[in-house]
């Protein structure tokens, strides 16, 4: 049932089509919508004939299932080479990656949205990309996040905001990272991606806000990302917990002690974007 909504959905996407022009008069814009969204099975007879109005064979709705795959997997592959290039500052391979998704075919709209995504963090990843940034095109950047169809994906969309996050007022973010930690209060509930996403987005969020001075704001952050469990993918953002809260406490010796440890692990990059104790 939920196969069949998300190919119709995808479908409709490709062909640039409302649901209402999509349901075609075949069954009721209300039961499509929640056919595309896994609420209601649809039919044999009336999902031909939907197809049928858009020229679409029931051969041809169904064979593109292993492409469709390995065109995921691929993008998928890409993405995370892309976050991690962002979060090292690595600013030849963002622009390697980029033209990667530009040369994906065909175009669709899910693809359209990665490649306009990542051209977002291209722009937000560093201060010197944020620094040539108008308010207008923040503005953007913020409606982008929200209106992008990543719900297939929340562990992308997490990483966007953990990447874009200093497009925000400090006081929006905290809005918004609050927001974000009440819905994913559970760890042990919260799939092992989305808690990486999270520890990213904590992460940078609570080194700005010691940037600013305005470490206060950042303490419930601060506890969700020392509670993380212990894991291996994890285990970065669990020091960095340690880190920030011994210059919270202004244990000059010991944060000096973890910024060594980093830099000697090959974490220069991220560790220049640290703030030091004062």
């Amino acid at each position: 049932m939920r196969y069949i909504g998300r190919k119709l959905k995808q479908l409709r996407y490709d062909l640039g089509l409302t649901q209402t022009e999509m349901a075609a008069g075949v069954i009721s814009v209300s039961f499509y919508s929640k056919v595309e969204r896994g609420l209601h099975d649809i039919g044999a007879e009336e999902l031909i004939e939907i197809l049928q109005k858009h020229n679409i064979s029931f051969q041809e709705f169904f064979s593109s299932v292993s492409k469709e795959d390995a065109d995921k997997k691929k993008l998928n592959t890409l993405v995370n080479r892309f976050i991690r290039a962002a979060n090292e500052d690595n600013d030849n391979e963002i622009v390697d990656l980029i033209n990667e998704f530009e040369n994906i075919k065909p175009k669709t709209p899910f693809i359209k949205s990665q490649i306009l995504l990542a051209k977002m963090i291209a722009n937000t990843h560093d201060k010197n990309s944020l620094a040539r940034l108008s308010e207008d095109e923040k503005k953007n950047i913020k409606k982008i996040i929200f209106q992008e169809d990543t719900d297939e994906n929340e562990y992308l969309r997490i990483a966007i905001i953990a990447n874009t996050i200093r497009v925000y007022s400090l006081d929006e973010a905290s809005f918004l990272v609050t927001s974000i930690m009440r819905r994913y209060y559970d760890e042990d509930k919260t799939d092992r991606k989305i808690l990486f996403a999270l520890s990213a987005l904590m992460t940078n969020y609570v080194n700005w806000c010691f940037e600013n001075g305005k470490s206060e704001l950042c303490i419930e952050a601060l506890k969700y990302l020392k509670k993380l469990p212990c894991t291996v993918e994890l285990t970065f953002f669990k020091i960095l917990a340690e880190y920030y809260d011994c210059i919270g406490k202004n244990e000059k010796d010991e944060s000096a002690k973890i910024r060594d440890v980093l830099s000697k692990a090959g974490y220069q990059t991220f560790v220049k974007k640290m703030t030091k104790a004062l």
